[in-house]
């Protein structure tokens, strides 16, 4: 469900109104307050998080409590923009026990809004149960609304958020499950009742036009399609009358996804080619990616080549739009990196000042006569052993390369000599669809080689030494989508379902590319191996101080015989689902890299039932 624009518009404002009343009379405060608002419009999140803890320490001191649970509604609202939700939940807990501590009927409706914005934090961290009790609360917090107009409005947006909650625990539950039918049934009831009240009080246009894009969405969840559609047309209408671009484009897209789920791929293509254009037009980067997803899926079945163009275009913009938001992060932590760094060198100064200079700098020379030592006896041992074990390992390679060239790589050289033997040969009178089937052989057989040949450069590097593991810190699930992404035309040939139930915010410290490469072809295995129609997991478990990065997949599997030969490089042919070929030299690589980067790779397998990968990463 798309977060209400509306709400998200309130969102922003009210935490601007609580930088706002950062007003102390002293000229500090007003400072402050001047650099929370252009830190908040610039999106310097943790500039904000930083000025608003020094103005609340003034408020706690002047034992101003309304200003103090303002400000930490102010530090909540950084955080759950950066997506910190954790820090965002904490800090507006601590702003409604400030108001329960206050009282009042602003305290009360202030409480309402934090409430209901961790009920929106719950909804995008997809715990839909919790995020129903939140809006709960808030109904309850309106009481008896009677027929007060502000209170019955109000009463309208948790009804249709509480709709968008029931949609999302629906398309969670099996066929079977006694509860689906009274879920669907409450998701549609919420919708209407949210519609009711707003016609009812007069709500202005842009709430009505979402209501009704709620509604629709109900009505389509349970299957009443013509209702579906009369919704959307309705708000349509409504949208294009007022001029508000961001619902006609969204409905239009809707209209896109409804048209694809009946099989009307031509009219989808159509309509996501339609709103792409708006999106455009107005810079709806988010809305530009749906279109060209919508449009690659009404497309990959009936003309796959423009569906790859939709792909590639999507996926260029999805990565400036990532490196745009990391240069924004990098910028944030660069400044708080720098006052960290200035408090440093303070520390620094000051112990230096307390200790003796002449009992350091003796200690340091004694200390370095006994290093030299050390190291001088050290160093002709260590260089002897060192190149004892080059020449060993070499030597290994050496056989392990001449072993995998001659498997690996001479089966498919051969293969497309005798491909292009006989293009070469019959060219003349080849019917034109022998000649493209022959050369989609030979590009696939080709590509596949090119994976081989970099799985050896690969790991023949790293067996002589030509590589070093250099620790980065990035985030372990985007890394994960960006891999998932590139796989994107093989997953969607055989129509497979990846989830990445990885946590956002996970962040691992380790050699990006070698993790990036192994985890390749870790999931490359995993589709190749795979069932069409069949799912993918990707998953992580913290055991404290490594993540625990796992592949579920539950296609062909490995035998336990087979599995050893794979792990000690002895060439294996197995055909994919799809009569891939594949000799499983990428495991053995992928194995020898993890190892040499510090980590391990551990592999659960049963034939016929699946494989769990899992990869264990520093965090």
């Amino acid at each position: 469900m798309r977060p209400d624009p509306l709400e998200m518009k309130r969102l922003l404002y009210t935490i601007i109104l609580a930088c706002l009343a950062i007003g102390l009379k002293a000229q500090d405060a007003d400072s402050l307050r001047a650099k929370i608002l252009q830190c908040f419009n610039e999106s310097r999140f943790v500039e904000v998080i930083d000025y608003t803890e020094q103005a609340l320490e003034l408020y706690e001191q002047a034992g101003d409590m309304y200003n103090v649970a303002g400000c930490y509604n102010t530090i909540a609202g950084a955080y759950m923009r950066m997506g910190q939700y954790d820090e965002a939940i904490s800090n507006y807990n601590i702003c409604t026990e400030i108001m329960d501590e206050i009282g009042g009927e602003m305290a009360t409706v202030n409480k309402r809004y934090v409430m209901n914005n961790i009920a929106s934090i719950y909804f995008d961290m997809e715990e839909y149960d919790q995020s129903e009790e939140m809006y709960w609360k808030c109904i309850e917090m309106l009481g008896d609304v009677g027929t007060d107009t502000m209170a019955n409005l109000s009463l309208a947006t948790y009804y249709q958020n509480l709709s968008g909650v029931r949609l999302m625990q629906f398309g969670l539950m099996e066929a079977d499950d006694p509860r689906h039918d009274k879920t669907q049934a409450e998701a549609i009831d919420f919708a209407e009742q949210a519609m009711a009240l707003s016609q009812q009080y007069g709500d202005n246009q842009e709430k009505l036009i979402n209501r009704r894009i709620a509604l629709s969405k109900a009505y389509q969840a349970a299957g009443r399609h013509d209702d579906a559609h009369a919704q959307l047309d309705t708000a349509l209408v409504i949208a294009q009358r007022e001029k508000e671009l961001y619902f006609e484009t969204l409905i239009i897209i809707l209209n896109g996804q409804y048209a694809h789920d009946r099989g009307d791929d031509m009219v989808s293509e159509q309509l996501f080619l339609q709103a792409l254009d708006i999106a455009k037009q107005n810079q709806y980067n988010q809305f530009q990616m749906e279109c060209l997803e919508g449009a690659f899926l009404a497309t990959r079945a009936s003309h796959p080549e423009r569906a790859v163009g939709y792909l590639e275009e999507c996926n260029k913009m999805r990565d400036s739009i990532y490196n745009e938001d990391q240069q924004a992060l990098i910028r944030d932590y660069q400044v708080k990196y720098q006052m960290a760094e200035k408090e440093h060198q303070l520390e620094l100064q000051e112990e230096k000042t307390r200790q003796s200079r002449r009992l350091l700098y003796l200690s340091l020379l004694v200390v370095a006569l006994l290093l030299v030592l050390v190291v001088v006896v050290a160093r002709n041992a260590m260089q002897r052993k060192k190149h004892n074990e080059t020449l060993t390992r070499l030597n290994h390679t050496k056989d392990r390369l001449f072993s995998v060239v001659s498997h690996d790589i001479k089966t498919p050289v051969e293969g497309q000599g005798k491909v292009l033997d006989l293009i070469c040969k019959f060219i003349d009178d080849m019917p034109h669809k022998d000649l493209k089937e022959n050369l989609f052989v030979l590009r696939s057989s080709n590509k596949e080689l090119q994976s081989k040949i970099l799985n050896v450069i690969s790991w023949v590097k790293g067996m002589i030494g030509d590589t070093v593991s250099q620790a980065e810190p990035f985030n372990l699930g985007e890394m994960v989508d960006r891999v998932a992404r590139s796989l994107a035309f093989e997953i969607g040939q055989k129509r497979l379902k990846v989830t990445n139930a990885i946590p956002k915010d996970w962040m691992g410290n380790d050699d990006r590319r070698t993790i990036e490469m192994v985890f390749q072809n870790i999931l490359s295995n995993a589709v190749k191996y795979s069932f069409a129609e069949g799912e993918i997991r990707l998953e992580a478990e913290d055991d404290g101080e490594r993540y625990q990065l796992k592949v579920v997949d539950h296609g062909k599997g490995i035998g336990k015989e087979k599995l050893g030969k794979l792990l000690k490089a002895i060439p294996t042919s197995a055909e994919g689902t799809s009569g891939e070929s594949g000799t499983g030299i990428g495991l053995f690589v992928s194995q020898q890299m993890m190892e040499r980067n510090g980590g391990t790779m551990a592999i659960e397998s049963e034939e016929g039932v699946g494989t769990t990968v899992t990869l264990s990463i520093k965090k």
